[in-house]
């Protein structure tokens, strides 16, 4: 009895024995990998900062750089744009320039170099070429670090009017898109007389059918130096006079009624005889002559005799008298 006894506490020990060593095995196992997770992290990132900094010496551009770049590979380079000329293991010829008003720039040894008119790639070409006198085998990188010379003028309505600077290629829809941000082109500009004048032609654009009818085929590339006359619609608005609460000049919209003005102009005062409304309009192709509409207001408001509610027509004036006490 006493060796058998002997015998299971024996076998008990070897198992505690192999438990705990393979409990240190599975545990070293553990550590091993964990580390070896570590060191792959840190070489990799390490790896990537070296393979940077080696690009950033050969004078390649980083990718945040890269962002900023134009997509277009075509972009042809004007006064006031800022290049950065990189020549590989010679920080004393990379620089940032800025391209004169005359599309040139001044570079060492190099003296004045026109680039006005051509693509990085071909600036860099060309200062390869020239450089390769004075130095053995030079790399050059040209990177297009702002774009100032893509420019528009507006002219026209005085609140519109300004210089506008594009980053990118832009249509006429876009354009008119960042203008409108200002002041809303429909109450501010007479988008008929509206048009484009490039290179002292005046292009055939409908701006009315572009931005009231969707007319895509109006939508034309927008190229430097354009300039967009949108002239002041002040002569097509309408005024509302009269017992309104704010007599104003309204922007005319296609479609706007009689009740529409008044509502815009504050609505009829409290004295206001809206039957004896008025419309004076001038009468076309007859300049200094108008012709007297009446309009029912007061019907059309509580009786909701909507064919009183007539249809205004630009340089319309909406006369509401007050009542006889």
């Amino acid at each position: 009895m006493r060796r058998r006894s002997t015998i299971r506490n024996s076998n008990r020990q070897s198992e505690g024995i192999r438990s705990g060593k393979r409990l240190l095995l599975s545990s070293t196992i553990t550590m091993m990998i964990s580390l070896c997770v570590v060191i792959m992290f840190f070489s990799s990132f390490i790896d990537a900062e070296t393979l940077q900094s080696n690009s950033l010496q050969k004078g390649q551009e980083p990718k945040s750089a890269q962002q900023r770049r134009p997509q277009d590979d075509n972009y042809r380079i004007g006064p006031e744009d800022v290049l950065f000329i990189s020549v590989w293991r010679n920080d004393q010829l990379s620089r940032e320039v800025v391209v004169r008003p005359d599309g040139k720039i001044s570079f060492p040894l190099l003296d004045d170099l026109p680039v006005a008119g051509l693509t990085p790639l071909q600036v860099k070409e060309t200062i390869t070429k020239k450089l390769a006198q004075f130095v053995e085998d030079p790399e050059v990188t040209v990177i297009l670090q702002a774009i100032n010379s893509y420019k528009v003028y507006i002219s026209g309505n005085p609140s519109l009017a300004g210089v506008v600077n594009l980053k990118r290629k832009t249509n006429l829809f876009q354009l008119l898109a960042m203008i409108e941000e200002k002041k809303a082109l429909s109450e501010a500009v007479d988008l008929k007389k509206a048009y484009i004048l490039r290179g002292g032609n005046r292009l055939s654009v409908d701006f009315e059918k572009l931005l009231e009818e969707g007319d895509v085929t109006q939508n034309i590339e927008i190229l430097p130096d354009d300039m967009i006359y949108l002239p002041d619609n002040f002569d097509q608005r309408i005024t509302v006079i009269g017992e309104v609460a704010t007599p104003r000049v309204i922007p005319f919209q296609r479609g706007i009624r009689v009740l529409d003005a008044v509502l815009m102009a504050g609505g009829p005062t409290e004295d206001a005889d809206l039957n004896d409304t008025k419309i004076v309009r001038p009468k076309s192709g007859e300049e200094e002559k108008t012709e007297t509409i009446r309009v029912k207001l007061k019907d059309v408001i509580k009786k909701g005799k909507l064919q009183y509610n007539l249809t205004l027509q630009p340089k319309d004036t909406i006369i509401i008298p007050a009542r006889v006490f």
